[in-house]
């Protein structure tokens, strides 16, 4: 049988008398009710907890034990409360790393919500490989990456969000076009293919996408950012293809683009969230329903202004 905390609260000052009609008068209770409560918690221990022969009462060895670790822990809950009236509560620290085209878009919300419950908070943007070596370093506790890394060991992974790939074009060109572009028509539309950098997870996925399409797309130039890449394609340099979280990642440039599905296949990457596996199961699955409720509170409709096909089922 658990302990009762009121019991405990009544024992407490039965000690700190050495009377139960003192006590009674203290806590405004009859002495009878301060008697029937100090013996329910003898009952429940199996031990005496005063002598009741000495006058005053007098605690035995058990009581003095109970007591002692009574106060103790009176005392820390006390401290605690303290703390979280004050607002000083301790709580865990975040170190979260997104790849670049989470930094703007995610990010921002991601901080502003587990600010609240963190005593603080440190962000970083970089490469998937990139994040995932800090967090193997322990240098983060959290990486939004777009790569599973099933080859490692020791990782939770949990995936967050699928981003469709989408076809980007100057918006002059397709105010020229009429009807759904093709490969042949993409081929043909006198434009070069801008190429995402290939050592990055972009340019890779990128690569094998256009392998499988059997076609020679030859690219001769070569970037490592959304935001230089949708200038280059609003300036009339050309097209490319990237996913759908640079569109809105860049907004003061998405107006002189043209955003257009991809033709067949279609091609999309999953984002995840990683975590160490020792990491704390709770904290993960804290993150995991915050990111969630960001890409669907913020982001989802967010692409949906932009084509509502980008997140439809």
């Amino acid at each position: 049988m658990p302990l009762i905390a009121e019991d405990l609260e009544v024992f407490l000052v039965v000690c700190e008398t050495r009377s139960f009609s003192l006590a009674a008068r203290k806590l405004a209770l009859t002495q009878s009710a301060v008697s029937k409560k100090v013996l329910r918690l003898e009952n429940t221990l199996g031990v005496d907890l005063f002598n009741r022969t000495k006058r005053p009462i007098e605690l035995t060895t058990e009581g003095t034990v109970l007591m002692n670790e009574a106060l103790v822990a009176r005392e820390s809950l006390e401290r605690v409360a303290g703390e979280i009236r004050e607002g000083a509560f301790l709580r865990p620290e975040f170190r979260v790393g997104t790849i670049e085209s989470l930094a703007k878009c995610f990010l921002p919300s991601f901080i502003t919500e587990v600010r609240q419950n963190a005593s603080r908070v440190l962000a970083i943007t970089g490469t998937s490989q990139s994040l995932i070596d800090a967090l193997l370093r322990r240098e983060i506790d959290f990486a939004f990456v777009s790569d599973i890394f099933s080859e490692m060991r020791g990782l939770t992974r949990l995936k967050v969000f699928e981003e469709r790939s989408v076809l980007l074009m100057p918006s002059d060109l397709t105010a020229e076009h009429s009807g759904s572009w093709t490969w042949e028509t993409i081929r043909l539309c006198g434009l070069p293919y801008l190429q995402y950098f290939r050592q990055g997870g972009a340019g890779r996925l990128n690569d094998t996408y256009i392998s499988l399409l059997d076609m020679q797309i030859p690219a001769r130039i070569e970037v490592d950012s959304s935001a230089t890449m949708m200038a280059l394609v609003a300036q009339g340099m050309g097209w490319t293809i990237t996913r759908a979280l640079a569109i809105i990642q860049n907004p003061e440039i998405a107006s002189a683009v043209s955003v257009q599905p991809l033709p067949p296949p279609e091609l999309s990457r999953p984002l995840y969230l990683v975590a160490r596996s020792d990491e704390s199961q709770r904290l993960i699955d804290r993150v995991a329903a915050v990111s969630e409720m960001i890409f669907k509170r913020e982001i989802a409709p967010a692409l949906n202004s932009i084509a509502p096909w980008l997140v439809s089922d």
